[in-house]
């Protein structure tokens, strides 16, 4: 994520959101010095709204947590185990 000011930001507002949505760049906008603002590209602003609403529900955290655990304890099965046969 790059710091970039809001004069900056004004000047080269076009080339600021193409690099966000075409190379994924993020931004942190200051305005005296201080943080004011983010810029993010839609599909990266899409992602991180849904990473906030899978975490926000108990029972989708619940799971993903149990999840980790088992990986951490060598509580896994490979895909031929699971499927019968190879994905390959």
């Amino acid at each position: 994520m790059k710091a970039i000011n809001m004069a900056s930001v004004r000047a080269n507002l076009s080339e600021v959101v193409s690099k966000s949505s075409t190379e994924g760049e993020s931004y942190i906008i200051h305005s005296r010095g201080k943080p004011k603002a983010v810029l993010m590209g839609i599909e990266e602003y899409r992602s991180l709204i849904a990473t906030v609403e899978e975490m926000s529900d108990l029972e989708s955290y619940g799971m993903l947590k149990a999840g980790r655990e088992d990986i951490e304890k060598g509580r896994t099965k490979s895909v031929e185990e699971v499927f019968g046969e190879s994905l390959l």
